[in-house]
């Protein structure tokens, strides 16, 4: 499997990899093909980083080349041209990289709304930087072009989202037109706390869960049980927030939905959820 020009891993090693460590991979066997001193960038950072990537991957490595006249994509590598202060800068590993806020802020500018907001989702709730780093980066990129949307990823993540796919799906949510809901909100009966709820509507006693899988198919996330056995806690769980009497609707939204709008948009509808606005944005629009 050729994963950069001249480099080569196993189909057996590639095959397993996240499209995360895909990235990484890839990065790492183009860099030493390049001539020039460059510190990784964008996308290419947030993987190793260990950022959520949402969508389709990079077609290109990223790098960031302060000295350069103009941005260069070519065949294989995207040479960027931008300021780049030495507190944008680190290493991983003796790999030169962009740190985690300035990284928020290039994927903010480069990549889609819910791109910007899983990553930068991702580095308050771990604490990689925080919301005053990412704006202090912002300040220090100077550039007037995109700032409204850098400015829009910073006011619209939290640290409250547990998983890039509840990152993702605030953002459908937003361009559906749905009224924001509260997060991990948590919910209790007489045994005690049932657990926190992901999303969840107040006024109308809507919960919505976000079900990403993995905690289906992944052993890691299973806690020693079966799948069959997570599928029975989690059933036992729904059936106690539906006795709650505050909670007068349960539903769960998965990844495919994500990339169904109008379909995710009718199930809400169906369980009472009103839109403010109507119309919608594509889910992966800049």
């Amino acid at each position: 499997m050729r994963v950069a020009p001249g480099r080569y891993v196993r189909s057996s090693q590639w095959a397993p990899l996240t499209p995360e460590d895909r990235l990484v991979v890839r990065t790492i066997a183009t860099l030493d093909r390049l001539a020039r001193p460059v510190v990784v960038s964008h996308l290419c950072a947030a993987a190793l980083w260990g950022l959520p990537l949402v969508g389709a991957s990079s077609p290109t490595i990223s790098v960031t080349e302060p000295g350069r006249g103009r941005t260069h994509t070519g065949a294989h590598v995207t040479k960027h041209r931008a300021p780049l202060a030495d507190g944008d800068r680190t290493t991983i590993e003796d790999v030169v990289v962009t740190t985690p806020a300035r990284t928020a802020v290039d994927v903010a500018l480069s990549a889609s709304r819910s791109q910007a907001v899983a990553v930068l989702d991702h580095c308050l709730r771990t604490r990689l930087c925080t919301l005053g780093e990412f704006r202090a980066a912002a300040d220090r990129r100077d550039r007037r072009r995109g700032a409204s949307r850098v400015a829009w990823v910073g006011s619209f993540s939290t640290p409250l989202a547990e998983s890039a796919g509840e990152s993702v799906l605030r953002v459908a949510l937003d361009g559906l037109g749905f009224p924001p809901p509260r997060l991990q909100v948590p919910f209790r009966d007489e045994a005690g706390l049932i657990g926190y709820g992901d999303f969840w509507w107040d006024k109308i006693g809507l919960l919505d869960e976000f079900d990403g899988l993995r905690k289906y198919r992944a052993a890691e996330w299973r806690g020693g049980l079966s799948a069959e056995e997570v599928v029975v806690r989690e059933k036992l769980r729904e059936d106690r927030l539906r006795a709650l009497p505050e909670v007068r609707g349960v539903v769960r939204t998965v990844w495919a939905e994500l990339y169904r709008p109008a379909q995710l948009a009718a199930a809400l509808g169906r369980a009472g959820l009103r839109r403010e606005r109507t119309g919608f944005r594509t889910l992966h629009q800049d």
